[in-house]
């Protein structure tokens, strides 16, 4: 009898494990990620980084806003990502690029009419970037929003971006060898 009791308990505390597990798994917030979140460039270059979206449900529309340090970078565009869409017929609004503050803001986009909103992961918009000096750069998301097609919103949580502009490899060996060329000249000319 003792026994017995003993594999209930074991029994009813693996249930109660195995239940608190998936709750914790069902009750994760859906994630609003700069994707890659870290990128390295070189100096001159242009390139694309997306704001992206995991484990929403019922997306409607969104806002948000990106700040960049615009002494190393220099935002060209901002373009609509195919996530929203593919719910429906939407409206994209890009937002507006400060240059001089480093900042896109007011950047949204929402389906049109009495359709249910997107569920899935996806990228919600790309940012162009012109990749203006070395240094590093972080990308933040602020005044964020998101609605459900009920219009209540979304709970999530951010992963905000870095992005490294850094010179080329070749570059770099050039550097070296015309360091160590005139450490060499120097110490002949030293003697």
């Amino acid at each position: 009898m003792t026994k017995s009791l003993g594999k209930r308990r074991v029994v009813t505390i693996a249930m109660a494990l195995g239940l608190a597990l998936h709750a914790s798994v069902a009750f994760a917030l859906p994630i609003l990620s700069i994707d890659p979140p870290s990128t390295i460039v070189g100096p001159g270059e242009t390139f694309s980084l997306d704001v992206a979206f995991r484990g929403v449900t019922d997306l409607y529309a969104f806002q948000f806003d990106l700040g960049f340090d615009p002494a190393i970078l220099a935002a060209t565009s901002v373009n609509e990502g195919p996530f929203l869409p593919s719910g429906g017929l939407t409206s994209f609004i890009p937002g507006t690029i400060n240059n001089t503050a480093g900042s896109i803001t007011f950047t949204l986009d929402t389906l049109l009419g009495p359709v249910p909103g997107v569920t899935g992961s996806g990228i919600l918009a790309s940012v162009m970037f012109d990749a203006l000096s070395f240094g590093t750069s972080h990308l933040s998301l602020t005044n964020v929003l998101f609605f459900d097609s009920g219009f209540s919103a979304i709970s999530f949580t951010t992963q905000d971006g870095l992005v490294s502009v850094v010179p080329e490899p070749a570059t770099l060996i050039l550097l070296g060898s015309g360091l160590a060329g005139a450490a060499v000249m120097r110490k002949r000319l030293t003697r």
